[in-house]
């Protein structure tokens, strides 16, 4: 069984996912244009919130069915959109050594210990799992849980392939 999802990019751009039951699915970018606007391959590797205009085209991920987005301009500014595809099928994942969270409602806080040991050495982070936030259930991006101020003090990163996000915070 294959399926076909179109997914508007601005005016004149589109994603063209196709998926079989047991392959990887594939990413075709179409800009509609010339050269300029990336219609014959060239694109832009997009940041949350940076500017953009309609005729632009994202470099997409390699695997946006997995990674659960594509980008698209909106309003003028780049946005993380979701798509919500079969492979973000959710479950348990690790978290640091010992811990283990479930993608589907939880995510991964890797707490930095920010203080160093008598002896000079750096003690180990602390991992836990925090529940997401009500508006980030469907679509878990870093993008989203970031917004709701995950962590003590400041984010110094995070991660969300495959939908399991771990924000990294900084040590208090």
């Amino acid at each position: 069984m294959r399926f076909l999802r179109l997914l508007p990019l601005g005016l004149s751009a589109f994603v063209v996912i196709v998926a079989g039951c047991s392959g990887t699915p594939s990413t075709t970018i179409d800009g509609g244009g010339d050269s300029s606007t990336g219609g014959d391959g060239g694109c832009i590797d997009p940041t949350e919130g940076a500017a953009c205009t309609p005729n632009e085209v994202a470099c997409q991920p390699a695997d946006i069915c997995c990674t659960g987005y594509s980008w698209m301009c909106q309003n003028g500014a780049w946005v993380e959109a979701g798509v919500g595809c079969a492979c973000f099928v959710g479950g348990p994942f690790a978290c640091g050594p010992s811990t283990t969270c479930n993608s589907k409602s939880q995510f991964c806080v890797d707490q930095a210990p920010g203080i160093a040991l008598p002896d000079g050495g750096t003690p180990p982070d602390s991992y836990s799992c925090s529940s997401l936030p009500s508006a980030c259930t469907s679509f878990p991006t870093c993008a989203c849980v970031s917004q709701h101020n995950p962590c003590p003090t400041t984010i110094s990163s995070c991660d969300d392939s495959n939908g399991e996000v771990t924000v990294h915070c900084m040590g208090q």
